[in-house]
């Protein structure tokens, strides 16, 4: 079912496990895949929903204004009484009112049909002709009660041999050489959509130049022109470790003050990554750790 995809082991084996149970038991319990954007949700959604031999619907909760809109505008006309695998992707945004809805539907007690009185509606939700698929980056925000009706699938972040092997998949045409695809994978910070914007890039490239090969001199010279840093660093995260190197410990209003970022952005956007590799920490003001130091060692700026 997912020989396409590269990766994610325990989530092939569990999908697959859940695929098999639904020729015996005629359906498959609402699944909570859980991870960081850009591991490959979404793309994992779609291969299940093929090898179900049914189609997917995406719906971003985002979009979802409330839930009169999605009962009459989506679940009536393109869910009910059909053969369909449904993916709530950023399921944490789903409306409250909606959620209760869910929390109703999916108390089945493995029964393969719930009906759920709504408005002047009885609906139906027929679990053995849909599936129901809910996606987050966000697992804290959804409540305890919505949690306990879904069985979770767990994303982890792709090794850089992983890493690899999408880029090559991806670009199958192009002779990599001087082992450059080592060097490639070690910027993508573990997401497998970083490794397929990497690829677009590097295809870019190569068309740019009319060639199929691609080694460490073409390597350097996309680095150069696309300011691709070592270990995938940002130019804002670099500037924060250049400045922690130059002034020393500081705090983190010292950093929004010579950066000019909100305090919350330079914590959410710039200083997750640096301490995940161990390029800073924090131990009541922000320092640069030897890592940090040997990084920027590689870096002109």
């Amino acid at each position: 079912m997912f020989d396409k995809l590269i990766g994610q082991p325990k989530v092939k084996s569990r999908l697959t496990f859940f695929a098999n149970a639904k020729k015996s038991r005629g359906r498959i319990p609402p699944l909570l895949f859980n991870g960081a954007k850009g591991l490959g949700k979404t793309e994992f959604a779609k291969e299940f929903a093929y090898g179900l031999e049914r189609r997917l619907m995406e719906i971003n909760c985002a979009t979802i204004r409330n839930d009169e809109q999605f009962m009459e505008q989506v679940f009536v006309p393109y869910i009910h009484d059909k053969d369909v695998t449904v993916l709530f992707d950023e399921c944490h945004r789903i409306p409250p009112k909606l959620a209760d809805l869910f929390l109703t539907a999916f108390n089945t007690d493995n029964k393969k049909r719930k009906s759920v009185t709504y408005g002047d509606y009885l609906l139906e939700f027929d679990f053995e002709r849909q599936t129901y698929l809910f996606a987050t980056t966000d697992m804290q925000k959804l409540s305890r009660p919505f949690k306990d009706r879904m069985t979770e699938i767990n994303f982890a972040p792709y090794s850089p041999e992983e890493l690899g092997e999408i880029v090559k998949l991806r670009l199958d045409w192009v002779d990599f050489k001087d082992d450059v695809v080592e060097d490639i994978s070690k910027t993508l910070r573990g997401n497998a959509r970083s490794a397929v914007k990497r690829a677009m890039e590097i295809e870019m490239f190569c068309d740019n130049y009319s060639q199929s090969h691609f080694g460490r001199q073409e390597w350097d010279n996309l680095c150069d022109t696309l300011e691709i840093l070592p270990f995938g660093l940002t130019p804002l995260e670099r500037q924060v470790l250049v400045i922690l190197k130059e002034r020393g410990a500081c705090t983190l209003q010292t950093l929004s003050a010579v950066t000019g970022m909100e305090r919350s952005a330079i914590q959410q956007e710039v200083e997750l990554h640096l301490l995940r590799e161990g390029f800073m920490r924090i131990d009541g003001k922000r320092e640069i750790t030897g890592k940090g130091h040997k990084v920027l060692d590689r870096i002109v700026y």
